[in-house]
């Protein structure tokens, strides 16, 4: 399978992430806690709730020490202005969440496979200020098929800025938290993958403050 043209560790993704990162980390006075359970080389899947629309990027400088490409939904990637920033600065990829999109499934594990660190939103949608999401099954069948350490991410304080019911509703005070890499000990069978999706989402809340 062929991936997207954009989709390389290229210098505009480290120049964005110098510049614009920093000062996007800087106004959202954003905590990271946990940077040294990144893994530092090798194929990882990063898995996060999600309640921002900053919560890519944020997550992207959190990250710092190497590339994170991040599964985002197609629709962004008809904007006249997101898709650009997304397709040469950024490193995304679109998803379709109104089907089966086994083409992005197939882009992740990719990515992956060739050693690199892809972020996926289990909740595939935006949830509430202070709440989580359910799951999609995608997310387990990413991560039982990825075999690779499995990164859990908590974002914190993101839905005050772009958030699901508000696009601004006073500064935020980010936080975002990195656990222990961990692997899903269960047979890479259909009947798992929600299951596996759902262990993914405890893994994330179990990292609140």
């Amino acid at each position: 399978m062929q991936l997207y043209p954009w989709l390389k560790e290229k210098r505009a993704y480290w120049l964005w992430l110098n510049t614009a990162g920093r000062l996007l980390s800087a106004l959202c006075r954003m905590k990271v806690e946990g940077r040294e359970n990144i893994p530092s080389k090798g194929g990882v899947l990063i898995v996060s709730n999600h309640r921002s629309y900053l919560d890519p990027p944020l997550i992207a400088f959190a990250v710092k020490s190497r590339v994170v490409f991040f599964m985002a939904k197609a629709e962004l990637f008809s904007h006249p202005i997101l898709a650009p920033l997304i397709k040469h600065w950024g490193n995304a990829f679109p998803v379709d969440r109104g089907k089966i999109d086994t083409r992005a499934l197939k882009t992740a594990l990719k990515l992956i496979q060739f050693g690199k660190a892809v972020c996926i939103f289990p909740e595939g949608s935006r949830a509430p200020e202070g709440k989580f999401g359910k799951a999609k099954w995608g997310a387990g069948f990413t991560a039982l098929k990825a075999k690779v350490p499995i990164l859990p991410c908590l974002v914190e304080g993101t839905e005050k800025v772009m958030g699901r019911d508000s696009v601004f509703s006073g500064l935020p005070r980010v936080r975002v938290c990195f656990g222990k890499p961990f692997k899903l000990d269960m047979e890479d069978k259909r009947e798992n993958y929600q299951r596996a999706a759902d262990i993914l989402m405890e893994r994330i809340k179990e990292l609140t403050a």
